[in-house]
């Protein structure tokens, strides 16, 4: 009895924790990944735990049976509550559709779908509690119950994220859940000895509607998931590409080279107008590396991005070639901080999910780091996806953050017709100039000779 019980624990402490990330990981092209995003799923996953800690402490016979419902129950609920197909038609469908706030759809998916999961999950540790020996003292039952619960998170916590959806991916990470869940439940029914053929056969053809759902549909529509995202790529019947991350319209790539308007700009910036050559340039978030797939210009080019498997999906996928500069497979951040090279450009474009950039890059802090990594001469080049008359707080907040560090910026919004667009600010790096002109003290005739002599 002691085996069985140690391995529901495990097992359930596992899967607990692995919903929790999937449920984060999932949402990420919907919802983002900020903090404020994060913190609300964490604190309802925690207050349903919770509640089923304390709603499973007040069953006093069946317990088998209790347990049997509790996963068959989460095994339905996570196969189809946390697909990928499930999600995307709950998000479309509660924005664009019924018009909900982003906060209050995420609300509505976590109380629909990731509730009900830790409920009925959380009721394990208490009702597994009265198998063990009636001759234990309280203090003991209790403490081995809650230390093989959290082993089992600890393991799934580590196991979830570095090895199942790095080497399997997101849609296999949720089959497995199922799977675990299965074995529990027949382990389960035949411990009792009631075990029901029918059932499991139900619950077989629903592990395969499951696999379905998940395996076989992501993979068809995706190239590849893993921690940081989903790899989707369009073929237009003009034989263009678009790279799909997230959700986001990341990059195009055309037979003729030829790219998104926003990234065209950038390019013809660089390398056409300004006739850069021989220079160091660094550009944060690589898409599609398309900035340089119709040459470098003989510039030292070096993309990061967070996620070190986009180059062979962009190589082998997407470019069809190998690409044009260095890659390093890094946080922004970590390798600003820790980088000694100077560059004589730096463009950030970098973008979680649909239209939303990290928090943690939209910083004075970040783009005083970008700052420090600039030669005295240098160029710091951002695109940012927001409102081209600044007519909303984000707008504002964040064209108020660039300007604290770079203050004399170009501002180039490449469309106004649009709540939102690209907007392209274009910022060297100069010392502070307070001065001004006013009708008491005016040389503003004196300093554009002097810029006409330079």
């Amino acid at each position: 009895m002691l085996n069985f019980i140690f391995t529901i624990l495990l097992v359930e402490g596992f899967i607990t924790i692995s919903v929790e990330i999937l449920t984060i990981r999932q949402l990420i092209p919907f919802y983002g990944s900020s903090v404020v995003i994060t913190s609300i799923i964490i604190g309802i996953f925690l207050l349903f735990l919770a509640i089923g800690y304390w709603r499973g402490g007040t069953f006093q016979k069946d317990f088998f049976k209790k347990l049997n419902q509790n996963f068959i129950l989460s095994l339905l609920w996570i196969g189809i509550g946390l697909s990928y197909f499930f999600i995307s038609f709950f998000f479309y469908g509660s924005v664009y559709f019924l018009k909900f706030p982003i906060l209050l759809s995420l609300f509505l998916f976590l109380m629909l779908i990731l509730s009900p999961i830790v409920y009925w999950l959380g009721q394990t540790v208490p009702l597994v509690t009265n198998l063990f020996s009636q001759s234990l003292r309280i203090s003991s039952i209790s403490g081995r119950a809650l230390f093989l619960s959290t082993i089992g998170s600890f393991l799934g916590a580590l196991l979830t994220s570095l090895v199942l959806f790095q080497w399997l991916g997101v849609a296999w990470t949720v089959l497995i859940n199922c799977c675990l869940l299965f074995i529990l439940i027949a382990y389960i029914q035949q411990k009792d000895g009631e075990v029901s053929f029918l059932r499991l056969m139900i619950l077989v053809m629903c592990l395969l509607f499951i696999a379905f759902l998940n395996v076989v549909i992501e993979h068809g529509q995706f190239k590849k998931t893993n921690n940081y995202a989903n790899y989707r790529i369009l073929e237009q019947d003009d034989f263009s590409k678009i790279l799909l991350i997230n959700d986001s319209y990341s990059s195009l790539i055309t037979p003729d080279k030829k790219i998104f308007p926003y990234a065209a700009f950038i390019r013809s910036l660089l390398f056409e107008q300004l006739k850069l050559q021989n220079k160091k340039i660094l550009i944060i978030g690589a898409g599609g590396f398309t900035l340089s797939a119709a040459g470098t210009n003989n510039n030292d080019i070096t993309y990061i991005d967070i996620d070190p498997a986009i180059k062979d999906i962009v190589e082998k996928d997407f470019l069809n070639e190998p690409v044009k500069g260095k890659f390093k497979g890094e946080d922004a951040r970590s390798f600003l901080l820790k980088e000694n090279s100077l560059y004589d450009v730096i463009v950030s474009d970098v973008y979680s999910n649909q239209n939303m950039i990290p928090p943690a890059l939209v910083t004075r802090e970040y783009f005083q780091s970008i700052s420090t990594r600039l030669n005295n001469n240098g160029l710091a080049i951002f695109n940012i996806i927001s409102n081209p008359l600044f007519t909303d707080e984000f707008s504002q907040v964040l064209f108020n953050t660039i300007h604290s560090v770079f203050r004399f910026c170009a501002v180039i919004p490449l469309k106004w017709d649009h709540a939102l667009a690209n907007i392209i600010f274009v910022c060297p790096k100069k010392r502070d100039n307070q001065s001004i002109y006013s009708d008491d003290l005016n040389r503003s005739t004196l300093d554009f000779f002097k810029l006409n002599q330079k």
